[in-house]
């Protein structure tokens, strides 16, 4: 039982790491973001803002859609 449990821990250990070594050796773009945070932050935010008008558009379309008619 002690075996797997050390066998289990190696094997999580080196899927931890593979992965880490992998990032490590990039030297181009994906390194450093080339936008600085606050232009991150401000079109977060505006894509944020357009998903929310837009829901409330397909909201509002679905809802007069399913009225009964009179």
């Amino acid at each position: 039982m002690g075996l797997s449990r050390a066998r289990l821990g190696l094997s999580g250990l080196l899927a931890a790491l593979v992965p880490a070594a992998a990032w490590a050796d990039h030297d181009g773009p994906l390194r450093s973001a080339p936008l600085s945070p606050m232009v991150v932050g401000v079109l977060a935010g505006v894509l944020a803002l357009a998903t929310g008008l837009l829901l409330i558009v397909i909201v509002t379309l679905l809802i007069r859609r399913s009225s009964p008619p009179e």
